[in-house]
């Protein structure tokens, strides 16, 4: 019969998690996890030293036959090769070793026929340049890598509908990120859109019907709530003003005042009825310049507003 401990580690079987220790280095106490702390029973000392990172290798189980080595970068949609490509070095080898004259001049040679061979087609260019211009977009707008990833696989799938025939590739990747955008419901509107792309706000709108049209996006109606933080922040509001525009916005969407109307016209109405209530010092331009609309449309808005009371 064998007298070592079975347990490399303690296990506590009282929440099923494991700690490295079994006393206390204090006072001798046993060691318990409670709440993902290591504490002493004791003293109640929290213990840190011995926390275990799991993170840093693969979890594999022994049933399984998996290897632990590492497989690079995750595949990703916003590269015309998906991330799979090779990149070849200039000054130093795998080891970081410096590289000779001669074989400076070698991968050099290697490097041009590998840029070469990695567009083998018109298609995978046309991606390549497409993917960049959505990513430099997206940098602009400040959204977030998901949306960049979906506006990705929103203009692949374009191409290979051949929606791309007879149309720019700055129209369409700039079509591809604002339905992103309404899809993920991100407030961002067209004009914003349209200003960070390299072509005029006509053919991104026509663009993005065509892709709404042609491969059914679920696009999600965009509310004049969504607006108002956004455009009072730009303005500089109170949140007292800014909380009574959201209310606005709540009972402008229920009484249908929404229906048919760009929200941006509606949401800065909202904004400026409740700056008004408040008497803060904010102009009928200023509102409507933030909100992508114009005065004409706000004060026809406003006027909407008050007549069902408000």
């Amino acid at each position: 019969m064998t007298t070592r401990n079975v347990y490399t580690t303690t296990f506590d079987e009282s929440n099923g998690q494991t700690i490295q220790a079994e006393h206390c280095p204090e006072c001798d106490g046993r060691l318990r996890t409670e709440g993902g702390e290591h504490q002493c029973s004791e003293c109640g000392l929290i213990v840190n030293e011995y926390w275990i990172a799991n993170a840093s290798k693969p979890r594999v189980f022994s049933s399984e036959e998996r290897s632990r080595k590492r497989t690079g970068a995750p595949l990703t949609v916003s590269r015309h090769d998906r991330g799979l490509s090779t990149e070849i070095g200039y000054k130093t080898d795998g080891y970081g070793k410096t590289l000779s004259g001669k074989k400076r001049r070698e991968f050099g040679r290697l490097r041009k026929q590998q840029s070469r061979a990695r567009f083998d087609s018109k298609q995978k260019r046309n991606l390549a340049h497409g993917f960049g211009e959505i990513k430099r977009m997206a940098s602009a707008l400040g959204v977030d890598k998901s949306v960049t990833e979906f506006a990705s696989q929103v203009f692949r799938t374009a191409q290979k509908e051949n929606l791309l025939v007879g149309r720019s590739i700055e129209s369409m990747t700039a079509a591809s990120l604002y339905a992103a955008c309404r899809c993920t419901k991100v407030t961002r509107t067209l004009d914003e859109v349209a200003r960070a792309a390299a072509c005029r706000r006509g053919r991104v709108k026509n663009d993005y019907k065509v892709l709404n049209a042609e491969l059914g996006l679920a696009t999600a109606v965009q509310r004049p709530k969504q607006l108002v933080p956004r455009i009072a922040s730009s303005c500089n509001i109170s949140r007292l003003a800014e909380r009574r525009a959201l209310e606005l916005a709540d009972i402008a969407w229920s009484e249908g005042l929404a229906n048919g109307r760009a929200p941006s016209g509606i949401a800065a109405a909202c904004i400026y009825m409740a700056v008004d209530e408040f008497g803060e010092a904010i102009t009928q331009a200023e509102i409507a310049e933030t909100a992508g609309t114009s005065p004409v449309t706000l004060r026809g808005r406003y006027a909407e507003l008050q007549g069902v009371g408000l």
